[in-house]
């Protein structure tokens, strides 16, 4: 055996793992061995962003399904245009009414109001005014004027007497259509005595110097305004320019406010003419209040109100409008309408009209029936129902929301609109 060998022969090849030596720490304690690797993923799974997303579409699509339930439900409506027929005919032509013709009827529109206004006033004086008010005076008694002297007697049923200021001569009744319609005449009439019980509205008057006689059943008087101004106690003095201004800014006032009430009160299917509107102003004494006065401007307004498918089919046959339904004259104010003078008036009694000018005439449907037939049917099946309703020239539906194929059933989500439809003045059925 050979006994020398090299250090290459004890050593172990250069690939062969070092000897580390072995440390022990200063407890003298032997550290827990170091736990085996595990195979950790190092990009480990997540969910996927595709479900999240279908999560929001769902929730957007359900929602969106009852928005449209809510839109459909609530804010489900349909707007009807109806276009009538319309005609024009141009007039120039007296036409008669009377409160209980057949034909063409009207009845007496009365209204009153009153204004005041406190303005400095210089002083007050002791005073004592007699009432005034206008009165018609009419004799249907005989065909002959009738004359009555200054200071001649009206008297109301509670006693109170009124006196005229100047003779008056009352034009003989006349006879129409077999039918007696009195004479007439408007006058002043004054209180007999001062102060504010004789201050009455519209009233109806005897003529006491007549009792007894044929006369007295058949002549006779009526209001044409309230009486007023009586008065006894201080009145304030105003200065002349100053009281004069404000009477003017009272009644200007007073016209506004007494037209509107007029029109308020105008009944349902009548026409109101704004030329036939007259009215009659009052000034009451002038109150003291402290230093200043208040005065006080009372106004009565009285039309008549024309039955507006009367006149609608008068004036239509006056113009040779073919057209055998109902119209309805939508401008009265266009016109000129006037009472014919020549020819004697009486409240609520018998008036000749003198029109002309350009009439415009509108066919006149009813509403009501229209709304009953057209709830519930499809838009398409609208045509169906327009030849029941001569007067309509044509028909305009509008659906919301427009996804909703017909018309509401309920009345109350179904309006009605008629186009060019104009109310000054008119009242429809």
């Amino acid at each position: 055996m050979n006994q020398n060998r090299s250090i290459q022969d004890i050593i172990p090849p250069a690939r062969s793992r070092p000897v580390r030596p072995s440390i022990t720490p200063v407890g003298g304690e032997t550290p827990p061995p170091t736990p085996p690797m595990q195979n950790t993923p190092v990009n480990p799974k997540r969910p996927s962003g595709m479900g999240s997303f279908a999560i929001v579409i769902g929730v957007g699509i359900t929602l969106l399904v009852i928005g449209v339930g809510v839109m459909s439900t609530v804010f489900y409506k349909a707007y009807v245009t109806v276009t009538p027929h319309t005609f024009t005919t141009t007039l120039d032509t007296p036409i008669e009414i009377a409160p209980t013709s057949d034909t063409l009827s009207y009845q007496n529109i009365d209204v009153t109001d009153t204004v005041t206004k406190k303005v400095p006033a210089t002083g007050s004086e002791q005073v004592q005014n007699h009432a005034v008010g206008t009165i018609t005076i009419y004799n249907a008694y005989t065909t002959s004027v009738q004359r009555l002297i200054t200071n001649t007697r009206f008297e109301t049923k509670n006693g109170l007497v009124y006196r005229i200021h100047q003779p008056v001569d009352i034009p003989g009744y006349t006879t129409k259509a077999g039918v007696k319609v009195p004479g007439s005449i408007e006058v002043q009439a004054y209180a007999d005595q001062a102060g504010d019980t004789y201050n009455i509205p519209l009233s109806d008057f005897t003529i006491p110097g007549l009792k007894g006689s044929k006369q007295y059943d058949l002549m006779y008087a009526k209001s044409k305004t309230a009486m007023a101004g009586g008065f006894i106690g201080q009145q304030a003095v105003v200065d002349a320019t100053l009281r004069a201004s404000t009477v003017n800014e009272l009644k200007a006032s007073l016209d506004r406010s007494i037209r509107e009430k007029i029109y308020a009160s105008q009944p349902s299917d009548s026409v109101v003419f704004d030329t036939l509107i007259t009215v009659v102003y009052a000034e009451a004494p002038d109150s003291a209040e402290g230093s200043d006065a208040i005065i006080s401007i009372s106004a009565t307004a009285s039309v008549p109100a024309i039955n507006g498918s009367g006149l609608g089919r008068t004036l239509a046959s006056i113009g040779g409008i073919p057209y055998q339904g109902l119209v309805m004259l939508q401008n009265p104010n266009d016109l000129n309408v006037q009472i014919d003078s020549s020819k004697p008036t009486v409240k609520d009694g018998p008036l000749t009209l003198l029109i002309s000018g350009t009439a415009n005439l509108v066919a006149e449907f009813d509403q009501a029936g229209l709304t009953k037939d057209l709830a519930g049917k499809n838009k398409n099946a609208i045509k169906d129902v327009l030849p029941s309703y001569p007067a309509i020239a044509s028909i305009d539906v509008k659906i919301y929301p427009f996804w909703r194929g017909g018309i509401p059933t309920e009345p109350s989500k179904l309006k009605i609109e008629v186009a060019g439809e104009s109310t000054t003045n008119t009242k429809g059925s």
